[in-house]
């Protein structure tokens, strides 16, 4: 058997594919389903990495260098690791979990608020420190002015 003789039957064929219609229309077929695969695989990647970006500006409010830790490029990645495993587990996407949207946007609300009343709440207590202080120096200052307190 000639092998050069066999290579040259392999260009035939080919060049037979090549013209073949339904060959072509197959191939591509494949090609747009792989892009589309990918664009949707982007696109999911995006939407849990969403949930990590917001979950990290909420917890940002608490100790602000955590901006630093949940980029979008670091959510991004970690919604990339998130596909695999909520398509194992048969997880839409976060959009099919509203709990989770209305855990996000509920700690969004409750964070800012806790800490604004928790920083309130130690101005008034300061203030009040503060007062009773200067109180308790106006009863010693009395107390000497009036030779010891014993009114006697």
């Amino acid at each position: 058997m000639d092998v050069n003789k066999l290579e040259g039957l392999g260009s035939l064929v080919d060049e037979i594919d090549a013209d073949d219609p339904q060959a072509k229309a197959e191939e591509q077929a494949k090609a747009q389903a792989q892009q589309q695969a990918e664009l949707d695989a982007d696109t999911k990647a995006r939407e849990w990495g969403i949930v990590a970006f917001t979950v990290g500006r909420a917890l940002s409010m608490l100790e602000p260098q955590l901006l630093k830790v949940y980029t979008e490029d670091a959510c991004l990645d970690w919604g990339r690791s998130v596909v695999p495993v909520a398509e194992k587990y048969g997880w839409d996407g976060p959009g099919n979990v509203p709990e989770l949207g209305l855990l996000i946007s509920t700690a969004g609300l409750a964070v800012p608020s806790y800490l604004l009343i928790r920083a309130k709440l130690d101005e008034i207590r300061a203030l009040r420190q503060a007062a009773e202080a200067a109180q308790r120096q106006r009863d010693q200052a009395r107390t000497v002015d009036n030779g010891g307190g014993d009114g006697g």
